[in-house]
């Protein structure tokens, strides 16, 4: 299956905002990009027969080997990246920090230049996780890891689409 963007719907009901969508699994570690969202969280895939999805995990990127960057960084660069990637989109790396990149040098390679704002949804900008060969997690690309193909539905909870927005909230309330 080519990566198919999924169509935007929304449900508001009292501010929880799921989303059902449906597709067809054609192959081991098939993925979707959910372009018109800047980032997803999956809370449910089923394939036709009722079977649950096995493994669900976002697309990635790798920063450039060699780079050094500072919590302040705006400009990141990557390789190995999923290929197809419509911004805006969040990443998330690997110190919790999610950013959201606001254009690329090159969309459709896997190398590219990220233009990104740091420390969204609450969360805090961090060198460590931008670091020489870490992983970065695309938040808008599911890939379904299992080895079952065929139709699935699922349901998911679009990620705001300001980055100035508190994902998690306020804690001890």
């Amino acid at each position: 299956m080519a990566a198919a963007n999924i169509a935007k719907t929304v449900f508001n009901y009292n501010g929880s905002i799921p989303v059902v969508f449906s597709l067809t699994k054609v192959t081991q570690a098939d993925w979707s990009v959910f372009g018109d969202y800047p980032g997803v969280m999956c809370l449910c895939a089923n394939m036709y027969t009722g079977a649950l999805v096995g493994t669900l995990s976002y697309g990635v990127a790798t920063i450039l080997s060699g780079s050094s960057y500072t919590a302040t960084t705006t400009t990141i660069q990557v390789t190995s990246a999923t290929i197809t990637r419509v911004a805006p989109y969040y990443i998330l790396t690997t110190s919790g920090e999610i950013m959201m990149v606001l254009s690329e040098t090159a969309a459709g390679n896997a190398a590219s230049t990220l233009t990104v704002k740091r420390g969204c949804l609450g969360t805090t900008a961090s060198a460590t996780g931008v670091a020489s060969t870490n992983t970065v997690y695309i938040m808008n690309i599911v890939v379904w890891g299992d080895a079952t193909t065929g139709f699935l539905t699922g349901t998911f909870l679009p990620m705001p689409e300001s980055p100035d927005a508190s994902l998690l909230g306020t804690t001890g309330n």
